[in-house]
């Protein structure tokens, strides 16, 4: 019977009972929320560094565009023809190739779309009507071993000589 009271008398106390009982699991708590705390700290402190260089540069970029001339519409157009020229290269020699897929054809095209229409550089090339007629109507093929991508394509290449030619004109008039 002796062997029992033993027994009892020292088993751990139940979790809230008796004076300072639960007082480790308050430190332990605490060891783990100040770590948390510091790192929110950190964060919060270098989000606010990252806007404020953020803020800096678009002010400095906002400037620079000041300084800069602009360039005139027919410039711009000029850069935006020769960007599309390239572009309807690398279309065609695609659209020509046996071992490229169509597929990437066609995100070449779709690009090319979405690029003219939100950015409209003069409204009287119509750049966009002349782009759909090019990927609809445009089966030209150079020869089978034919290496220079220029051989390819005829209405791409007479689209792009009358947009040159609108452009060379509004320079004039400018």
């Amino acid at each position: 019977m002796n062997n029992q009271n033993d027994h009892w008398e020292n088993a751990p106390e139940p979790r809230g009972g008796g004076a300072g009982a639960g007082d480790g699991d308050q430190w332990n708590y605490a060891r783990l929320l100040v770590p948390m705390l510091g790192l929110a700290a950190y964060r919060w402190i270098w989000e606010r560094w990252c806007q404020r260089e953020i803020q800096e540069v678009k002010v400095q970029y906002a400037k620079k565009l000041h300084e800069e001339p602009e360039f005139s519409l027919s410039q711009r157009a000029k850069v935006t023809l020769k960007e599309l020229e390239h572009q309807l290269l690398e279309r065609q020699h695609v659209y020509c190739s046996y071992t490229q897929r169509r597929d990437q054809r066609l995100e070449m095209e779709k690009n090319m779309l979405i690029k003219v229409v939100n950015d409209p550089v003069m409204p009287e090339l119509n750049l966009e009507y002349g782009l759909n007629d090019i990927f609809r109507r445009d089966t030209h093929c150079a020869d089978l071993l034919n290496s220079d991508k220029r051989q390819n394509g005829r209405l791409m290449w007479i689209y792009l000589k009358q947009w040159q030619d609108t452009v060379q004109k509004r320079k004039r008039a400018e």
